[in-house]
């Protein structure tokens, strides 16, 4: 049979208590800051009228073409599709990348969970 963790009770709910004693010792809690700026960059980039969105429907119109004979909606003028997907993916690249910074910047505080608490990750 394993010991059960503390539990202390705070403002914001019950809390694994070694698991916040550790955390005031060594985390540091602007890193939640830091993902809601990177969250901004995030959102602003998604909703950027010539961001991922416009070129996920060109991308689409180019392959619609190509794999199903549409006509032509993209002029000679815009990017081939090889670098239209290379952009494309790029663009995920970065926010993929974003996200998980947010994730890990989060990720020391699930910690915070006791034993006792169900999760999805949780036994």
């Amino acid at each position: 049979m394993s010991a059960r963790a503390a539990v202390t009770t705070t403002p914001y709910g019950e809390v694994d208590a070694a698991a916040l004693e550790g955390l005031q010792s060594r985390y540091d809690t602007t890193r939640v800051l830091d993902a809601v700026d990177t969250l901004d960059e995030l959102r602003t980039g998604l909703n950027d009228p010539e961001g991922l969105r416009d070129d996920l429907l060109r991308l689409h119109g180019m392959a619609h073409a190509l794999v199903n004979g549409a006509s032509f909606t993209a002029t000679t003028r815009d990017a081939s599709i090889v670098e239209q997907i290379e952009d494309v993916i790029d663009q995920i690249d970065h926010y993929v990348t974003g996200l998980l910074s947010i994730r890990d910047a989060l990720h020391p505080l699930e910690a915070l969970r006791h034993e006792d608490m169900a999760g999805p990750d949780r036994d």
